[in-house]
């Protein structure tokens, strides 16, 4: 057996520990989701949201819109609002995952609008 064979095996219990490392965060990262939506015009939803919990919001899509508001908000308290802005890499938006927390528990209205056309994921997410 050459010396490149032996390289070639020792690295085998490597690939499969970075394998095994992705598929595990991969099932861990789902559960902290609490929304995850695909956007490309005025749209509204509702989510659960929890006091004392912090989260974060993810606008991601190399051929979205340029601008976009999105508020977060119950009744008349608005939890987060602001309007995001295509970094110049044009694959993430300013700013970048903000997070935020609310005074209640409860449902929370979350109005996403674009500013241009194309279309972005949005997600919300539980910060551990």
């Amino acid at each position: 057996m050459s010396e490149k064979q032996k390289n070639s095996r020792s690295l085998i219990p490597l690939y499969i520990m970075i394998v095994l490392f992705y598929i595990v965060t991969s099932f861990q990262g789902g559960g902290d989701n609490v929304l995850s939506k695909s956007v490309s015009k005025e749209s509204d939803f509702e989510v659960n949201l929890t006091q004392g919990v912090n989260y974060t919001l993810w606008l991601e899509s190399p051929d979205g819109p340029e601008k976009m508001n999105v508020t977060i908000s119950k009744g008349s308290y608005v939890a987060f609002e602001n309007t995001f802005v295509m970094a110049h890499s044009g694959k993430d938006y300013l700013p970048y995952h903000p997070e935020f927390t609310v005074k209640e528990n409860g449902i929370y209205h979350v109005h996403v609008k674009p500013l241009d056309s194309g279309i972005v994921n949005l997600e919300i997410k539980k910060i551990r």
